[in-house]
Formats: C-alpha cells, structure tokens, sequence
C-alpha cells in the first residue's frame, strides 16, 4: 500500500514521459522483424493522445539506438531497457513483444519505470490477425490506468495484421530514404485498410517529402542542365566529328534525363503525365525529338566515315559531375536506329535503350495525344525503312529490320490497331522466313489476334463463368490490353459483370482487374472513365496513382 502511493505521489508530481521502444518480434518467423517498429508506432500514436502523457517522438529511436549500439538488438532485458529510458530523457519505457501470430496472434507488454528500474505493469492480448486493432487497444487501455492517464480513444484506426506488415516495410523504407517504395508500400497499406488512419498520415508525409526532395533535385539538375547544355551546344557543328556527334547525343539525352526527374520516372517503368505537367512534358519532348532528328541527319551526312562519337575527358567529367553518367552516350547510333528511336518515342511512349539515361516512357505517348505527333511518328517509322538498305550490311539487316517491324507493331498494338500492328510482324516474316524472331514474331500474331490455346481457354471461362478464370484474372487482363487495348478491357469488364449475377466474385472483379491493369499500363485517363463508371455502379474504386509499370 505504501508503495503505491509513493508511486502514485512520484507520477503526480513530475510529468510523466514515456518511450516506446520497438517491439521483439519472438516469433521464430523472421518475415515478422519489420513489425517491430510497426507496432511501437501504434502505441506511439494511441498513447499521443493520453493525458497528461509527454510520448517521445519515435524519430529520436534511431540515433539513440544507435549510440548505445542496439540496433540489432533482438530483445531488451530491463537493464538495457533502463539505459535507454536514460537516453531518451523518460521517466517510463514501454517494452512490447509479438508473441505469436497463427492461429492467434500474441501482444505483450510491459511499463518499466526507468528511475526506480522496476515492471510498473504487465499487459496482454491475444485474438484474430484480422482484430490487430483492438488487440493493440486492449494493451493501451491496461498500461494507461497505471500511469495516471486517460485515454480517450484510438488515433491510429484499424489494422489488420497484413496491412500492419505493409506498413511497417513502408515505415522501414521511409526511415532509410528510400521514398519511392515507401511512397508504394504505404499507399497498398492504406488500401488493404481504407480506415487505417496512421497509414493514412504516413502516406501523406512521405508523398511531402518526396515533392519537397524533386524540388530540390529539380532545381540542382534545371542549374546543372544548363550549364551543361550550354557547353555542349557551344561544340556542335565544329570540328573534331566525332566530338560534334556525342555533343548532339548529350543535348538529346539531357532533355530525357530531364524529363525522366519531372516525371519521377524509374527504368523499364512508364509513368502518366497529368494535365499539370503536360507542358512541361511537351517541352522536353520537343527539345529531345528536335536534337534526335538532327542527328539522324548529320550521322547520314557521316556516313562512310569511321567515326566513333564521344566527348572528351574534360567533357565527360563535367557530365559525371553534374549527373554521375556520361549523357553522351548512345550505343549503335545510325540514321535507321535513331529514326526508329524517334518513332518509338513518339508513337509508343519509351525513350531509348541504348544510352546512360534509364529507359523509361511518357502515358498518354505523343501520338495518343495529337493528331500531328501520330503522323510524324509514322514518318519516321518510314524514314526508317528508308534508311535501313543503306545503313546496314546485308547481314546485319535482318535483326536492325526485325527491331523495325516490332517497334511498329507494338506502337500499333497500344493504340488499338491491332490489323495494322499484325501487318508489321507479318511482313517482316514474309521478307526474312529464316530469322531468329520468327516463331517469336508468329506468337505475338496468335497473342494479339487472341488466337492463342490461352486466350481460348479464356474465351471459354468467360462464356461458363468459370471462377477459375479469376485465378488468372491479372494475366488474363494483361494479355486482353495488349491485344484489345482500353476498349477491349471495357468490353471484359462488361462481360465480367453479366457473369456477376452467377458469382459474387466475378461482380467485384468486373471492376479491380480492369481498373489494376490500367494502373500498371499508367494509362490514368482511361483508369479514371472506368472508374466514374464503377461509380455509376455504386463501387467506389481509389485513384490512379500514376503508378509506375513495366514493359
């Protein structure tokens, strides 16, 4: 009795400070390690919200742990845990563990007081993965009563367990800066939980400081690129050739390199420029497609001559110093390949392959948004074939003309013209029977004209409403984009619907699966008509995040 109101009387005449340290995960499944800052990170939020608690920002953990080398600690014994409070300026540490996760899982915890080194209170809860939240609820409402405190109610929302690991790897990605996957994890976290609050304002935060880092990259490159871009527009036209040659090759890399940080474009990825950017975008595009075409010309004006292009040391070194990559550099230049590279990016998005710049693409592409870039980018799919018979040794033609086709098609296919896109494949079969890309090329025949064994096993899924389909169903989205594009999906998604009134599931995935390829395929617009359309339904689907997709 005594020693309850000497602690009673202790915590009422000081503020009461309070650390949470990250949880041990005592599992025995290591894939659970990342929770252990998850979970403190609730109890942070939660008990932000107890009066008269001070809760120390979880922020401060990392350098602390790291001064008193503990950051691969696996379990705190209350020495270790005393020293910390010390550090942290607490007068009380919280110590949680997950116990177990299947079938239950397992939440402990305990309060230490750091000045009198002594368990102020044990507290457990055990239930369903898909109750994490009230699991966590239990424990704050048993370690707010002993600390003189009230709690009012949750801050952190609901949280299943998976959603809980999302976040956490988030948070985790966050804490190191790596700000993409961060950006990307916490935003599935708060889809797999719409009422997951905390993940709601990390997300948030993130998404600040990654538009508060481009500004600051935007800035250092816009400096750098036109000091840059000055230097190398002072070399062009004047001797040496080949220094003329790689200072055009730079100018044309850098608008990439620029639009690629405007768009926060990752390799392989294509990314949707919203209507805010679209000016920008177009500059840069302009800029890189104006350096390109006067390379296809001056590198036919070359052409008999051995020229190997690249800048000099000195100019290199400036390139790597402004960007760490030299922005000349363009492998296997000719007038065919560029001309191809100037169709390809103005007809299907991607920029090319062949320099130091990551290959990325721009959604809608040019041709999808103008009349005139759609004409150009045939232009120059023609120029091309033009150029090819005197560009390449006879033996060399097959594989520069296979490129050729199959960039056309593809651009063909991703507008819709599938005819057209065959037309390209097939004649190069008819000109080269014997080449490599023949059985490949004939594939993508069969795929695009969903002539395929899958696409008609497919077909017949569909017409019986056979759940299996859905097994497949992002695979089956993806092959009926390539083949079908926006419109194609629109149809599926109908047909998924009349089969909804059979199978509940075929009902929610007339919309999700249609509406995730669009995202992955970064084609918003269309994305954004499906979903009003959902809407129309009474289902409410999340926004296109502009989201990266591969190839």
């Amino acid at each position: 009795m005594v020693a309850t109101s000497l602690v009673a009387l202790s915590l009422a005449a000081s503020p009461v400070r309070v650390a949470v340290l990250p949880f041990q995960n005592a599992t025995n499944h290591p894939e659970y390690d990342v929770l252990r800052q998850g979970l403190a990170d609730l109890l942070i939020t939660d008990l932000a919200g107890a009066e008269p608690l001070v809760v120390v920002e979880r922020e401060r953990f990392g350098e602390v742990l790291s001064e008193v080398k503990l950051q691969q600690t696996k379990f705190f014994d209350q020495r270790t845990t005393v020293k910390v409070g010390h550090f942290l300026g607490a007068t009380h540490a919280i110590v949680g563990s997950l116990m177990a996760v299947a079938p239950k899982v397992r939440l402990t915890a305990r309060v230490v007081d750091v000045q009198r080194q002594t368990v102020l209170v044990t507290a457990s809860a055990e239930g369903s993965p898909d109750d994490l939240f009230e699991l966590e609820q239990q424990l704050v409402r048993q370690l707010v009563p002993p600390l003189r405190a009230t709690c009012e109610g949750t801050r952190s929302g609901h949280a299943s367990l998976s959603s809980l690991v999302t976040y956490a790897q988030g948070l985790d990605a966050a804490d190191r800066g790596e700000l993409d996957q961060a950006k990307s994890k916490l935003g599935e976290a708060v889809r797999q939980s719409p009422d997951f609050a905390l993940a709601q304002t990390r997300y948030a935060q993130v998404l600040r400081r990654l538009h508060e880092a481009q500004k600051v990259r935007g800035a250092a490159l816009s400096g750098s690129a036109q000091v840059l871009g000055a230097h190398l527009e002072a070399l062009l036209g004047k001797p040496p050739l080949e220094r003329a040659l790689a200072a055009r090759m730079g100018l044309a890399n850098l608008a990439l390199l620029e639009l690629s940080h405007l768009l926060a474009a990752q390799k392989d990825q294509a990314r949707f420029v919203p209507p805010s950017l679209r000016a920008d975008e177009a500059r840069l595009s302009a800029r890189f497609v104006a350096h390109a075409a006067a390379l296809v010309e001056e590198l036919k004006a070359a052409h008999g001559q051995h020229v190997d292009p690249a800048l000099s040391d000195e100019d290199q070194a400036l390139s790597k110093q402004a960007f760490g990559l030299d922005v000349s550099t363009w492998d296997f230049a000719t007038p065919t390949s560029v001309a191809i590279d100037l169709g390809n990016f103005l007809g299907s998005g991607w920029t090319p392959y062949r320099s130091d710049v990551p290959q990325f693409a721009v959604r809608p592409s040019p041709s999808q948004r103008s009349a005139a870039e759609f004409a150009a980018a045939r232009g120059w799919f023609v120029r091309a074939a033009q150029e090819l018979p005197f560009d390449a040794a006879p033996d060399e033609r097959p594989a520069l003309a296979a490129r050729l086709a199959n960039e056309h098609a593809e651009w063909l296919v991703l507008l819709g013209r599938r005819e057209e896109a065959v037309a390209q494949w097939q004649g190069f079969l008819d000109a080269f029977p014997t080449a490599p890309e023949f059985p490949v090329f004939g594939q993508k025949i069969e795929a695009v004209m969903l002539l395929d064994d899958q696409s008609e096993l497919d077909q017949r899924q569909l017409k019986a409403c056979d759940g299996g389909l859905l097994e497949r169903g992002a695979a089956v989205a993806t092959r009926i984009w390539r083949a079908e594009g926006r419109a194609g999906l629109t149809a599926w998604s109908a047909s998924l619907g009349r089969c909804g009134t059979q199978d509940p599931r075929f009902a929610q995935a007339r919309w999700a699966l249609p509406a995730a390829e669009l995202q992955r395929v970064a084609d918003c617009d269309g994305h954004e008509l499906l979903r009003a359309h959902a809407f129309e339904a009474g289902v409410t689907l999340a926004g296109c995040q502009s989201a990266a997709s591969s190839r």
